[in-house]
């Protein structure tokens, strides 16, 4: 994240100079994958940071960062954290993870244990009912000045670490991770998942239970930045419906619609349903993958490897989320070629049986095969014992997304592939409903900016081989607050139109800059014609972003 380098190089620094830390900068992404359990993303970087002293337990904590500039930004967010505590059932709360706030302005910070800020949002909620808001569920207030952070309610004094970043050293970094941990430690845990729970799940989203709403649904995505996508209820049921009736569903859609969170929506909106849940049973938090171009068969279903020197069958995602009962998603799926990978796999998405190796290369070794089973998954032997079976269950499902633009640069499901996919179409929200959705949610931009990236998400909008999804114009957005308080922040005045320009463009590329280098070049240099007759870009910033995006092809 942008100005974040001095709390970086700081964190790295000591984890580098002191035996007893080690630190690594990761993402909500990899901390799911080491839990096994589904995150939504955050931008903002997490600090993973081990703890080794002689003669006591190791431990980590993960720290997730808010970077503002207190002095003219008090109000954030603590989203990406609250959904990671609901989404993981608390299991986040083993790895003792805290709220980092730095005030990258005069390099300093405040940090709380997850457990005590949350632990307070839980009390004052179980005191009161705290009214739901249309653009965030955890909206807090730090102060730097009295050493406190509101998140509905106080949490001050001994509760909060404050610090200065320019003289933190490996002692104190140790110090205040043992107070975090040794809070975590005392926290009720259920209490505050349950709360985190009920906040998200009473928020002016879609009621999961039941009926749909009318109008347009309001589906969070990313809140560590606020960003929301807007889908119709008809669309909502199409994705519901889809999951419910078929074992393979794919998301369809360009960058930016929200495919993900849509996913993980449906996903917690249907983890309760009888359908995919025994009597007695409990919902298995789904096992989440993202293809590359180096999958092949073995990482997708299994094949054979040397373990203590034998061969033995090292089972794939698939077998492995059968064993476990665990749905498969398989996000951005066409960074993989998956018809090449999926091969045998193909009979078996249309209700077959199908051999996919053998246990090892012994004589006694069974034939491993996958099926399908009513009820729940399971391994069984087959119907003699030289056949070991995984089995998906009527309740399991393989879930993916689909970058449609990306399709052109990428991979494509073939017909045979995509025929045993149910394929939803998640299109991006007309111009009309983006620039509602926009002012809703950059109230602090000027009217010109805020047309100046209306106009832009319009150009894009006007081709199938351009459009994209409103997550990365709000990102734009978001940009262009930051810079331009910046820049405010330096000169006490009014931001001139060619500086706005300036900025407009560096957003455009920070954001959209990866994608428009992978553009044909008719399609590029007709989007370019479109946004300067809309007045967006001059000739000499489309020379700049041309310039630039050549380093990022």
């Amino acid at each position: 994240m942008a100005n974040d380098t001095v709390l970086r190089e700081k964190l790295m620094e000591l984890g580098a100079s002191d035996s007893r830390l080690t630190v690594e900068r990761s993402t909500t992404r990899e901390l799911a994958v080491d839990l096994g359990v589904e995150l939504g993303r955050s931008p903002n970087a997490l600090y993973r940071i081990l703890v080794e002293e002689p003669g006591e337990a190791p431990f980590e904590a993960v720290a997730f960062t808010l970077v503002l500039n207190a002095s003219n930004r008090p109000a954030t967010r603590a989203e990406a954290l609250g959904q990671a505590i609901a989404q993981s059932k608390g299991k986040l709360f083993e790895r003792n993870p805290l709220l980092l706030v730095f005030d990258y302005h005069q390099s300093r910070f405040l940090i709380v244990a997850a457990s005590t800020l949350f632990g307070a949002f839980a009390k004052e909620a179980s005191r009161r009912e705290i009214p739901a808001s249309g653009t965030s569920s955890f909206s807090l207030t730090p102060n730097f000045e009295h050493r406190t952070i509101k998140m509905y309610a106080n949490v001050s004094g001994d509760q909060l670490w404050p610090g200065d970043m320019k003289t933190l050293d490996s002692n104190g970094l140790i110090a205040g991770l043992k107070r975090v941990r040794a809070d975590t430690l005392s926290a009720d845990v259920p209490a505050i998942v349950a709360a985190v729970q009920k906040r998200l799940a009473t928020s002016p989203t879609v009621d999961i239970g039941g009926a749909l709403s009318p109008t347009v649904l309001t589906v969070p995505i990313d809140d560590a930045v606020g960003n929301e996508i807007r889908v119709d209820s008809r669309l909502w049921r199409m994705i519901l419906t889809a999951i419910r009736s078929s074992p393979a569903v794919i998301l369809v859609g360009p960058p930016g619609t929200g495919k993900t969170a849509l996913l993980s929506k449906a996903i917690r909106a249907l983890s309760d349903d009888p359908q995919f849940v025994p009597e007695g049973g409990v919902f298995h938090d789904p096992l989440w993958a993202t293809p590359d171009e180096s999958w092949t068969a073995r990482d997708l279903v299994g094949g054979d490897t040397i373990v203590d020197g034998q061969i033995r069958f090292r089972a794939g995602w698939v077998v492995r989320a059968i064993a476990a009962d665990r749905w498969l998603i398989l996000d951005e799926a066409n960074r993989a070629d998956m018809d090449r990978i999926f091969g045998g796999l193909l009979t078996w998405l249309s209700g077959g049986t199908v051999a996919i190796g053998t246990e090892h290369s012994g004589s006694d070794a069974r034939e491993i095969q996958l099926g399908w089973a009513e009820g729940v998954s399971r391994v069984s032997d087959g119907d003699d014992t030289q056949v070991l079976q995984y089995r998906a269950g009527s309740n399991w499902r393989m879930l993916g997304t689909y970058n449609a633009l990306d399709a052109q640069r990428v991979f494509r499901f073939g017909q045979a592939l995509g025929r045993r996919f149910v394929r939803v179409p998640v299109p991006a929200l007309t111009p009309e409903l983006f620039e509602s959705v926009l002012a809703e949610r950059t109230a602090a931009l000027s009217p010109d900016l805020l047309q100046g990236i209306s106009r832009l998400y319009t150009a894009h909008y006007a081709s199938a081989a351009t459009v994209l999804g409103p997550a990365l114009f709000l990102a734009i957005a978001g940009y262009l607050v930051s810079a331009l308080g910046l820049q405010i922040d330096v000169e006490e005045s009014s931001v001139a139109a060619p500086l706005s320009e300036e900025i407009m463009a560096e957003a455009y590329v920070v954001h959209v800059g990866t994608w428009l280098a992978q553009l044909e070049p008719q399609d590029r240099d007709a989007l370019r014609e479109r946004s300067q007759q809309a007045g967006i870009f001059s000739n000499a910033e489309w020379d700049w972003i041309e310039a630039m995006i050549v380093s990022l092809a």
